[in-house]
């Protein structure tokens, strides 16, 4: 079985390294194969971020593009899992709760006035 293995093994080999004697080192078309092969490395190691760069700007830029009614304005986390967004529909602009299990609308706000400005120093003013 091992000769056979020998064998066939034998065959796949190129019949130059089989002509060639050892000649203890490693010959001057491997290294720079060798070096070819990292250079290659390193290109992708480049690559594959710049790409993924890329895709995301391209994506970002098509939400911008995107003709849409809605536009959200304006996200912002208040806990794990809880965030307010202002939303922009319509010409009217909404102040939304959202949480795991629903969305609610807290105020709504013309889009052109500073309300939602005035609304929080005056509640900022009532905290104190």
């Amino acid at each position: 079985m091992a000769r056979l293995i020998t064998f066939v093994s034998l065959l796949f080999l190129p019949l130059s390294v089989l002509a060639e004697p050892y000649s203890g080192g490693i010959k001057m078309a491997d290294a720079s194969s060798i070096w070819r092969l990292f250079l290659a490395l390193a290109f992708l190691m480049i690559l594959i971020p710049l790409v993924i760069w890329g895709l995301k700007r391209l994506q970002g830029l098509q939400h911008k593009l995107s003709k849409s009614e809605i536009q959200i304005i304006a996200s912002q986390s208040i806990g794990t899992k809880e965030k307010l967004i202002l939303v922009e529909v319509q010409g009217k602009r909404l102040l939304l709760g959202s949480t795991p299990q629903s969305i609610t609308c807290l105020n709504e706000f013309e889009a052109n006035a500073n309300q939602f400005a005035e609304l929080m120093n005056e509640q900022l003013a009532n905290e104190k």
